[in-house]
């Protein structure tokens, strides 16, 4: 992983890119805003300086035929750099403008040979010049180095070539060829030396933002592994009902904000009748979608702010805040009709099965919840021995 995290992060000296591909195109993409403003920008002054000095030229000339070369190689690179400066967009690509800036830089050196014949009176400036846009070339362009790197050459060899066509002594040519490796040379370790820092950096940035996400990813995998675990402590397995901890808990609070408002509360346990008829006659499997679909019914048919908990084997136990016992036996008679009603398939047949709920409701001399449950559990002994199927409140 880490060999492999290495190789695609890997630099190229020489061209100051990365050598895989898809991670260079990541990299323009990630850089892409600020090279193309910078880019707009460098060309926008270049075009500006190129046709400003058509004013020393007109100084100099006049109004002559070299004036006007002159002037026709300004405004043909000067619209040449507006032309790629339209075409920018914020997703061009950036290989694309590359090769564009390369060309019209190559035009631009090789009309700006015209003042070596037009105006030998400022050779020495336009020497300087020369220089200077190598440099201007190198660093301040951003396009892709290797090409930064042939137009600079270019730049050299067609101005030995135009000085050596001219009658320059070859000790001249010699002193000006390493006059003109000289900023071509420090703009190019330059540029290299900032390429591959920041290529770098973009790699340092991309792995820690590849680390940040895979922690925040565990991160998640635990807060659902302890939700999940968290769930499966609190709630029944086979139902999804709060378990006897959770439930008591759930309870405990609500006896004491019954107490606390003076508000009623009442306790059902629903018994479903002949149970083990259901498990000897279809299997297990059977009793278990029969718990299951008893469990989806409680939690439809009730409020959000009930509690349902799964008291054990096919009992069911039920709390009901700010609810007295009459209120508690009409919500009772309405979940047994509804659970009469309900069809559940348990594979080879549909079956229908009744309930028993017995009821209570808190009183002033409960000390525990063990006490209402008692008393809701002989209401429901009660209604069985009645006959099952049915309601049966214990009061007192």
């Amino acid at each position: 992983m880490m060999q492999s995290a290495a190789q695609e992060y890997k630099v190229s000296k020489y061209l100051t890119e990365f050598q895989n591909r898809r991670t260079e195109e990541a990299y323009q993409k990630h850089i892409q805003k600020i090279v193309t403003r910078q880019l707009r920008i460098t060309l926008v002054s270049w075009a500006i300086i190129l046709l400003s000095f058509a004013i020393p030229d007109y100084l100099a000339l006049g109004v002559s035929g070299s004036f006007f070369y002159l002037l026709a190689y300004r405004v043909i690179i000067a619209l040449s750099l507006l032309l790629v400066i339209a075409n920018i967009k914020p997703d061009t690509d950036f290989f694309k403008i590359s090769r564009a800036v390369a060309l019209v830089a190559v035009a631009g050196f090789t009309g700006f040979m015209l003042f070596f014949l037009l105006r030998p009176d400022i050779t020495i400036w336009v020497i300087g010049m020369i220089m200077i846009q190598i440099v201007f070339l190198m660093i301040f362009i951003p396009i892709r180095f290797i090409l930064a790197a042939v137009v600079g050459i270019y730049a050299v060899v067609i101005t030995m070539a135009t000085r050596l066509a001219l009658g320059t002594t070859t000790n001249d040519l010699i002193g000006l060829f390493f006059l003109l490796m000289l900023p071509y040379v420090l703009g190019g370790a330059t540029t290299m030396r900032l390429g591959i820092s920041q290529r770098r950096q973009y790699s340092l940035f991309i792995q820690t933002e590849t680390i940040n996400h895979e922690l925040m990813m565990e991160i998640e995998h635990r807060r659902a592994l302890e939700l999940k675990l968290k769930e499966m402590a609190s709630t029944d397995p086979l139902t999804g009902l709060a378990n006897r901890r959770e439930y008591e808990t759930l309870f405990m609070h609500e006896i004491h904000r019954a107490r606390r408002s003076g508000t009623p509360l009442a306790v059902c346990i629903l018994d479903l009748d002949h149970f083990k008829r259901v498990n000897d006659a279809y299997g297990h499997g059977a009793g278990d979608a029969v718990l299951r679909c008893t469990a989806g019914l409680l939690k439809r048919e009730l409020r959000s702010m009930d509690i349902v908990g799964r008291l054990g084997g096919e009992e069911f136990i039920i709390l009901l805040p700010e609810t007295t016992t009459e209120q508690a036996g009409e919500i009772g008679t309405r979940l047994l009709e509804a659970l009469a009603e309900m069809e559940i398939d348990v594979g080879k047949t549909v079956i229908r099965v009744t309930a028993t709920i017995g009821i209570s409701g808190l009183l002033d001399e409960d000390e525990t919840f063990n006490t209402i449950i008692a008393r809701a559990d002989e209401a429901l002994y009660r209604g069985k021995n009645a006959g099952r199927n049915r309601v049966d409140i214990k009061t007192s």
